[in-house]
């Protein structure tokens, strides 16, 4: 099987200390980096770097960030990155079961979508796949959420000051308003998915031998 290029390799685990330290944009102290660049923050955010080398052994079970967060903002597929925009501007998502649901019933994912090209291959390789699997186009999608670390202000007397993690791995909402983004540390990215309808896989595969 072919390894996704969502997957993270050992070679791009990064030892990066985080701190608590003033922020004039939120007017208070802020969970960052040492060295914060642009593309650490999003939707108010810090998020997990991670290097891009593809260097040392893959995980299976754990996802390259960055990569996990471009994906989902250009609809780029999991497996290759190529889009997986169709020519109608239907985008293709493959699940293993069903798309989780938001409270007001929409359907919200946080897995990138995987373009028509890789879908059979994708379904004749992956043993969970073989088991089940839902083949759907979306019109669109809108952050939603993310999966994140907690953290706390450790101790000190002058900013900045170390961070302490306190909780692992919980859903926040990307509200701007949200106290909570000034404390986690985002690791994967939620959409919300719009006007989601079946696709049967006949279709993937015509869609792919158009011109």
């Amino acid at each position: 099987m072919r390894i996704p290029d969502q997957n993270l390799w050992t070679g791009e685990l990064l030892d990066l200390p985080l701190f608590f330290d003033w922020d004039p944009i939120v007017e208070d102290i802020r969970l960052s980096y040492s060295d914060p660049t642009d593309d650490d923050w999003d939707h108010g955010l810090l998020w997990v770097r991670h290097g891009l080398n593809r260097a040392g052994k893959f995980r299976w079970k754990a996802i390259n960030t960055p990569r996990t967060r471009v994906m989902m903002r250009e609809h780029l597929c999991m497996v290759c990155s190529c889009s997986c925009q169709r020519p109608d501007g239907r985008y293709w998502w493959l699940f293993v079961n069903d798309p989780d649901i938001a409270p007001d019933g929409t359907s919200i994912t946080n897995l990138p979508p995987t373009c028509g090209a890789c879908i059979p291959e994708s379904l004749a390789t992956c043993p969970r796949l073989a088991e089940r699997s839902r083949v759907v186009s979306v019109a669109g999608t809108s952050p939603y959420a993310a999966t994140v670390d907690l953290y706390e202000p450790g101790p000190g007397d002058s900013l900045p000051v170390p961070a302490v993690k306190v909780c692992h791995e919980v859903n926040v909402l990307l509200d701007k308003g949200s106290e909570w983004l000034r404390y986690a540390l985002g690791k994967q990215p939620w959409l919300m998915l719009h006007d989601l309808r079946d696709e049967a896989l006949v279709l993937a595969e015509q869609q792919e031998a158009q011109p």
